[in-house]
């Protein structure tokens, strides 16, 4: 009885998210689970993560990203949020209220975070290492 209760939990719980018509991104109300997007905003949601994918893509010549984020509405504030742990994995756009530039921005940074493997911060490390070690100070070479 109490496995059948939890099913059904979890079932209306997943009901209350929308979900992105191609499944990259769900919403959901932090406050208000009852409380949804409008048609429009999550037709302009689905746009906004088409050109921000496209952005990111070419100004860092990067392979077509494959994004997958919850957007949290009637948080305190507005950030993007990574959480890279052995027990929950996962990006979050937490917003105050559905706000687009700040919603853009948050698919920025999460495309940033995947694109940006532990490989790639090491050679960017290196690299700004050997910079460093070439620069000279002019006032030095007198």
């Amino acid at each position: 009885m109490l496995k059948v209760m939890f099913t059904l939990l979890v079932f209306a719980s997943a009901g209350l998210a929308q979900t992105s018509s191609d499944g990259s991104f769900s919403v959901r109300h932090s406050k208000n689970p009852n409380s949804s997007l409008s048609p429009a905003q999550m037709r302009e949601a689905e746009s906004l993560y088409q050109s921000a994918c496209a952005v990111v893509q070419h100004d860092f010549h990067s392979d077509e990203l494959h994004l997958h984020f919850t957007v949290v509405i009637g948080t305190e504030r507005n950030e993007a949020y990574a959480q890279h742990s052995v027990a929950h994995a996962g990006h979050e756009i937490r917003m105050k209220k559905w706000d687009p530039t700040v919603f853009a921005e948050g698919i920025v940074v999460i495309a940033f975070d995947e694109l940006l493997t532990p490989d790639m911060i090491m050679q960017l490390g290196n690299r700004a290492v050997r910079y460093s070690n070439a620069t000279i100070d002019v006032a030095g070479l007198k």
